[in-house]
């Protein structure tokens, strides 16, 4: 007895593009959920706890660049035409000595920055007044003896944290916003 195997193919292919049709309509989106109220974002200077000459501006500058990039959200210079705020103080930032040559020179070095971050409806909510700053952490490592120095290691640290803070801007920290 001999079938018929191309019957079964336009079948198969019925079945698969009914099961397609029914995902668009479980919600799911490859979109990053961002507030689609907030269009823009004030983010003043970083203030600054530590002694590391100009970080504050260096994060800030970044983190604003990754804003712009990354979300559909505008950055304002003035906080009277912002929708939300982002403001942060940067709390420690170290430099140690992971691994040293025999010579006790610094073979391997970690640079490190813990930021607090607050983002807030402008004027915020009571439920926001009382909340408390997001801290955020970072460590990057780095090895002088291969051209790497505690500059780029820094840099390198801002870039993450403020990726960190931009990844957070989407609905799970919206939520929080709102008070939900």
């Amino acid at each position: 007895m001999r079938t018929d195997r191309r019957l079964g193919a336009p079948t198969a292919v019925l079945a698969l593009a009914a099961l397609l049709a029914l995902v668009p309509g479980c919600g799911y989106s490859i979109r990053a959920p961002y507030d689609k109220s907030v269009r823009t974002v004030y983010v003043p200077i970083f203030r600054c706890q530590t002694f590391r000459r100009d970080i504050n501006y260096q994060l800030t500058d970044l983190l604003m660049k990754e804003i712009e990039r990354r979300t559909p959200y505008k950055v304002v210079s003035s906080p009277e035409g912002a929708d939300t705020i982002l403001q942060g103080v940067i709390q420690s930032s170290d430099k140690n000595t992971i691994v040293e040559n025999p010579d006790n020179l610094p073979r391997q070095l970690t640079s490190s920055l813990t930021v607090s971050v607050t983002w807030t409806r402008n004027p915020p909510t009571e439920d926001e007044k009382k909340r408390g700053p997001t801290v955020v952490t970072e460590v990057s490592n780095f090895a002088p003896e291969i051209g790497e120095t505690t500059e780029t290691a820094f840099y390198r640290t801002c870039q993450n944290i403020a990726t960190q803070i931009v990844d957070m801007m989407e609905a799970p920290w919206q939520r929080n916003i709102k008070g939900d």
